[in-house]
């Protein structure tokens, strides 16, 4: 295809702006950009398939769209103010969306039925000073199991809400399983945030200046921390095991150990006095972030950097997510629009091919004939004596290659109770492609492990992302998704003494199996 001048002039300003920003350029190019709401788009959140977006604006209304074609599903119709947050369960059949006016509501996927809606519990005064009702709900999620909702908001109240005691198309009362309030009963801050915990143990709320632990089971407290800096806003998961991410009124999102409360690491995402949440890519290497004006920024979570900022909304952007199965980023805006952004990936290199040179003639001036003289000493042809063609000559890192074998790849390295990849890792990494680009018939399993230190349901978790980390740098470079097949052991397959450092070194590895030739 011929390129055009406009085409190699959006390339060069590409290379410029992604080049700018360090080794980890990416270039998210816009795939289409969705309108429906009639006021502004103030939350987003992809289904966990990945396939739908939910979004809540200013005009009460809840719309679910089609990712793959970018069309309206259906609208949904359930506060009378704004919409804060709507969020799936755990399997995508429900959606529970938070309104300014104070209520929780519960929605069927499938049909869009409202299920029922949940009232936050009214406080009649503001720090004693000012008389209003503070009723309105900030966020909602749901329980583990999606039997109930938990939400709160203004009025400083954690409320628990059992979805099979819900009235379609009516509002009923919620219990307060915790107060966030001082011991007198007056008032503290806004619930700005909230999400369950990676271990499915804790509700981990925001509220003024503490990250809060609430027990699911009895309501209580088990720890908390304070950040020094300005109020928090929201909290999520981080992209690693046992951390949050919470975003503060100072423009940070700062990473902390979900245990012991230690700052892991801090960015300066926006300007002060913008609120938004931070959102992760699958593999857990990039982070999304929005309130920075009218633009999206996308963070390299490796070496701290941004590498890009992608423009166009109208109005300030509110929310960006990452879809959690595609490389695909949604951003909300101000201006009443949702736009999706897809990775652009890397053309294919075209295989170098080395022209077969020509055979040189013999002493007699003829070109020699493909007969018996040509044979070796065994009576084979020099071509002959591979019966499975070029498979038996392959070698990977000095190594024969059989199906069945497996192969340590060694100085795969990770950062620390993490699967971020370290970048002494992509040396390995691309001889890795470059063997599997220079044999196109073979096919890998890539297999995890741990050592046994700590929670082994962790490590499995750990060795599990770890090895789809590598699998996504491969797929990243071109290997096709269908070659690689990954397994994960975490601690379960020592090769080596884990009560040493050195045996427990050796057990924390990636190796290749062989399946195809």
């Amino acid at each position: 295809m011929r390129t055009t001048f406009f085409s190699k002039l959006l390339l060069r300003v590409a290379l410029i702006v992604f080049g700018a920003y360090g080794s980890l350029a990416q270039e998210f190019q816009l795939e289409r950009t969705l309108q429906g709401h009639e006021g502004q788009v103030q939350n987003i959140r992809f289904s966990p398939n990945g396939k739908m977006i939910a979004s809540g604006g200013s005009d009460g209304q809840i719309i679910l769209w089609d990712v793959a074609t970018g069309r309206i599903i259906r609208k949904m119709k359930g506060h009378a103010k704004t919409v804060y947050e709507v969020t799936f369960n755990k399997d995508g059949s429900l959606l529970a969306s938070a309104g300014e006016e104070g209520t929780a509501c519960v929605w069927e996927v499938a049909t869009g039925k409202n299920i029922g809606c949940f009232q936050n519990k009214p406080f009649p005064t503001f720090s004693g000073i000012f008389k209003q009702d503070l009723v309105s709900v900030s966020f909602v999620v749901f329980s583990p199991n999606s039997r109930h909702i938990y939400f709160s908001g203004d009025n400083g109240y954690i409320m628990k809400a059992d979805i099979k005691t819900a009235v379609s198309g009516k509002v009923q009362p919620a219990e307060v399983i915790h107060s966030t309030n001082e011991p007198s009963g007056r008032w503290y801050s806004t619930v700005t945030g909230g999400t369950v915990s990676q271990d499915e143990k804790y509700l981990v709320v925001t509220v003024g200046n503490l990250v809060k632990f609430i027990d699911l089971n009895d309501g209580l407290m088990v720890r908390y921390f304070r950040y020094e800096g300005n109020y928090l806003n929201d909290v999520v998961n981080g992209p690693f095991p046992n951390s949050i991410a919470t975003w503060s009124y100072d423009g940070k999102v700062t990473f902390w150990n979900a245990t012991n409360g230690r700052i892991l690491n801090s960015y300066q995402v926006s300007d002060p006095e913008n609120y938004s949440g931070a959102s992760f890519s699958r593999d857990g290497k990039l982070m999304v972030t929005a309130a920075y004006g009218t633009s999206v920024r996308i963070w390299d979570l490796n070496n701290g950097k941004l590498i890009a900022t992608l423009g166009g909304h109208r109005q300030i952007v509110r929310m960006s997510r990452f879809s959690p199965t595609d490389d695909l980023i949604a951003s909300g805006s101000y201006d009443g629009s949702i736009k999706l952004w897809r990775l652009k990936k890397p053309e294919p290199e075209e295989p170098i091919v080395a022209a077969k040179p020509e055979p040189k003639p013999n002493n007699e001036g003829e070109r020699p004939t493909n007969n018996s003289s040509n044979s070796n000493s065994s009576g084979n042809t020099a071509n002959s004596g591979n019966a499975g063609g070029k498979e038996s000559g392959i070698t990977f890192k000095d190594e024969k290659v059989e199906v069945g074998k497996t192969i340590q790849l060694s100085n795969i390295l990770f950062e620390q109770s993490s699967f971020l990849l370290r970048r002494e890792s992509y040396p390995e990494l691309d001889k890795l492609v470059a063997f599997l680009k220079e044999n196109p018939n073979v096919s890998i399993e890539l297999r995890g492990h741990t050592d046994n230190v700590g929670d082994p349901q962790k490590n499995q978790t750990l060795s599990e992302r770890r090895v789809t980390a590598v699998k996504n740098y491969l797929t990243q470079r071109g290997i096709s998704e269908e070659r690689i097949e990954t397994a994960a052991f975490g601690g379960s397959m020592p090769i080596a003494d884990n009560s040493t450092e050195a045996g427990r070194q050796k057990n924390r590895r990636v190796e290749m199996k062989i399946l195809r030739l």
